[in-house]
């Protein structure tokens, strides 16, 4: 059968937009065709965020995110730990179906992140029927 088999949005540092979002995919019954996955990812600091807000078409950062950053002792484990709790709140997120952890130049923090996350407890990998 040809067509999508996932759907994966851009970086969400906005869970409530995101939660809007879901609410508008599952009333067009696209989470029962193919699976969401949701762009997540750490922040290095809040220059970084501000940039990213200013130049990245497509990707909303609350000013509550910039605000955390630039209140943190060491903004870079800041934006991992903003990741994570991120994870946690779309994880719960009726027809979310995983995430997409995408690390520019913190490569390091992404088996830290699924780890400390717990995204994988208690997933089986998703294994496709092949059809002959």
């Amino acid at each position: 059968a040809a067509g999508a088999q996932f759907v994966q949005s851009q970086y969400c540092f906005d869970v409530p937009m995101f939660r809007s979002y879901m609410q508008k995919v599952r009333d067009l019954g696209y989470t029962e065709k193919c699976f969401i996955l949701v762009g997540v990812g750490p922040l290095a600091s809040a220059k970084t965020a501000k940039w990213i807000r200013s130049n990245v078409p497509g990707i909303h950062i609350p000013d509550s995110v910039i605000k955390r950053l630039e209140g943190a002792q060491d903004q870079k484990k800041e934006g991992k730990q903003l990741c994570i709790d991120i994870i946690n709140e779309v994880k719960e997120i009726s027809g979310v179906s995983g995430v997409h952890v995408m690390a520019y130049r913190q490569e390091e923090y992404v088996a830290e992140i699924v780890d400390e996350s717990g995204v994988l407890k208690g997933r089986q990998p998703w294994k496709r029927e092949i059809r002959r």
